[in-house]
């Protein structure tokens, strides 16, 4: 960065201040939305009529644009919006189809409409998808590399302590004033008034000057995917991510459903799977050392079978929160590893584009949540849900990945990332 970029006690370059609330705002206002979405949305077509199976089908539907998401930064690095600039109009336009996304939502009726309420949905995340990956291209654009540690450190947590906060709170909302359509929608409203502050901030800071050999996207990355070492850890990435996807979308399902809980207890038993998320991927760097490239592969699809297979033991909220932690844990280890993994077998010459491509393929994890609730529904009678059959089978379905195991734990001959 030139002059004029402000410095910390160290001498070291510093984001400056608005930027990084800016930043910070976003990812916040992410992990606002996605609590919503991962924890009562499914939840509130039930509410409001929708058959378990369907809803969960309009569920992997709306969340589409995850997989999709990577093509706003090749979009925003290539179109300068009518002279406005390459990042802010684009984040700004993500913030608005957000919100007026989430207020239309209140307004649909799931049961009479829901092709019409998945389409908005999937609007809804669309305009998060947008503001997410250009607010990514924007914190790249204006970080200096001295404080990029920092930057990322905060941005994660800003957007774990957002999610752990929401998924809590709206639980105790909605207990009071409950789900469905005439009765949650305080919760849509709050999601989309709290896109207010990052669009005032916006407005705001100016639009940050992109060096000149800043990386854009590059197509050719796509052949990266088709080496060996990468479709074995493309086969690894998809496995994982169904499972631990399929499972923590259905999970408020089954509570309410099986076990009957109220939604204070499902928002607290969100906010724990959080919690063991942040801890999972905080110990990993901690054990990797010590147990070598292989076992921290082995424990983390270990963990991931068991506290699946955990699910299906408990029966009150107790060990609920104990599987909910464990659960989190796993999940956040293994997201880690993958995050090293695909870092070490992208293409140091177009590191940023196969990095993403490597993240949006996996991202097909958002059928595992239809694909999990038609399981249930078919193991399941009148009266009697299939919630505890369809854990112990998708924990022992994670375990088709043991033999990618042995090929990644190989370093590959032009990385020295030690994890």
């Amino acid at each position: 960065m030139s002059r004029g970029v402000p410095r910390g006690m160290d001498g070291k370059q510093r984001v400056p201040s608005g930027y990084l609330a800016l930043f910070a705002s976003l990812y916040a206002l992410q992990g606002v939305v996605v609590a919503y979405f991962f924890n009562y949305n499914q939840l509130y077509m039930m509410a409001g009529g929708a058959r378990k199976a369907d809803a969960a089908d309009a569920q992997s539907l709306a969340l589409l644009p995850f997989i999709l998401k990577f093509l706003g930064g090749p979009l925003s690095d290539r179109f300068n919006l009518l002279g406005f600039g390459h990042r802010k109009p684009y984040i700004m336009i993500g913030l608005v189809v957000q919100s007026l996304g989430l207020l239309s939502l209140s307004l649909m009726q799931p049961a009479n409409n829901l092709a019409g309420f998945t389409a908005l949905a999937l609007l809804t995340v669309a305009g998060l998808a947008l503001y997410d990956t250009c607010c990514d291209g924007m914190v790249i654009d204006v970080t200096p590399a001295a404080d990029r540690d920092r930057v990322q450190g905060m941005l994660v947590a800003s957007r774990a302590a957002a999610a752990m906060l929401c998924t809590l709170g709206f639980g105790f909302l909605l207990e009071f004033t409950g789900n469905g359509p005439g009765r949650g929608d305080p919760v849509l409203w709050i999601c989309a008034a709290l896109g207010i502050i990052p669009l005032i901030q916006a407005l705001i800071v100016p639009e940050p000057r992109r060096a000149e050999d800043a990386e854009r996207f590059q197509w050719r990355a796509l052949g990266v995917l088709l080496r060996p070492r990468s479709l074995v850890l493309l086969a690894f990435g998809a496995f994982y991510a169904l499972v631990g996807y399929g499972v923590e979308i259905n999970l408020g399902s089954f509570y309410n459903e099986a076990l009957h809980f109220r939604e204070r207890t499902i928002g607290a038993l969100g906010s724990s799977r959080y919690v063991g998320r942040v801890i999972g991927a905080a110990i990993l760097p901690v054990f990797a050392a010590r147990l070598g490239r292989s076992w921290v592969l082995k424990a983390g699809v270990l963990a991931l079978a068991a506290s699946t297979m955990f699910q299906a033991a408990i029966s009150g909220p107790a060990p609920a929160g104990l599987a909910a932690g464990a659960f989190g844990a796993a999940n956040g280890w293994t997201d880690a590893v993958f995050y090293v993994l695909a870092m070490e077998a992208s293409d140091p010459r177009m590191a940023a584009s196969t990095y993403a491509l490597f993240m949006a393929v996996t991202n097909i994890s958002v059928a595992g949540g239809s694909l999990f609730a038609r399981l249930e529904a078919a193991l399941g009678t009148p009266g009697q849900p299939g919630y505890r059959l369809a854990f112990l089978l998708t924990g022992t379905f994670v375990l088709l990945v043991w033999p990618s195991i042995r090929p990644l734990s190989r370093f590959p001959s032009q990385t020295k990332t030690a994890l």
